[in-house]
């Protein structure tokens, strides 16, 4: 399927945006390599940040462009908004010392254990009516909701209860009987404060 994106990209002379914003986060023993890394044709602008990873404050993020776009971009450096060159070179400093490596190391060690967490408490809490999905990259999880209501109403119940929930962009006509898509963010959230969100969506949802 890359193979056939890449070389599509190439024949109809497009670009392919990779946004790997929280490509570190992958919890598999053998990481999936980015599309970035098969192109062979020049097509793919590969896009990260530092922002999920480290600090927010930084406001730093950065682009791995194909060599014909590069030499634009160059030319292109009087209107464009960087951050501090101050910032920038620390953080180079701070990577080629190997910190940053290890920073992400123990901070994929820490998200995914947050992630089992929540995973066993909503099997413990939610799984008369709710199946998780889970990923092995990012920091959300996806659950699969069956309820008589649709996903904009499982959200707001929830959302009267105190708990911020989220869902895919589009959500078609609803079905009765059929399974809402919800995502549960992990990233910035304690044990604590997921217990008892996973509690206050519980007693939201089964009074329904």
């Amino acid at each position: 399927m890359k193979e056939y994106l890449l070389h599509w990209a190439a024949t109809n002379q497009v670009y392919v945006i990779e946004d790997d914003y929280d490509g570190e986060f992958q919890y598999r023993d053998r990481p999936v390599p980015s599309l970035q890394g098969a192109d062979q044709y020049g097509v793919v602008i590969y896009m990260g940040t530092f922002s999920k990873a480290f600090t927010p404050a930084l406001r730093m993020n950065y682009m791995v462009l194909p060599e014909q776009l590069l030499i634009k971009l160059h030319s292109m450096e009087h209107v464009l908004s960087c951050p501090s060159r101050m910032d920038q070179l620390a953080m180079s400093v701070f990577m080629e010392r190997g910190h940053w490596y290890r920073h992400i190391r123990r901070t994929r060690k820490r998200y995914r254990a947050k992630r089992d967490y929540l995973v066993k408490l909503i099997e413990e809490h939610l799984s008369p009516f709710t199946q998780a999905k889970v990923d092995s990259v990012g920091l959300h999880i996806e659950i699969k909701v069956r309820a008589k209501h649709s996903r904009s109403k499982l959200i707001e119940l929830a959302y009267q209860e105190g708990v911020l929930l989220y869902g895919p962009q589009y959500e078609g006509q609803y079905q009765e009987g059929e399974q809402s898509k919800i995502y549960l963010g992990f990233g910035g959230v304690s044990d604590d404060e997921m217990e008892k969100g996973i509690l206050l969506m519980k007693k939201a949802w089964a009074e329904e």
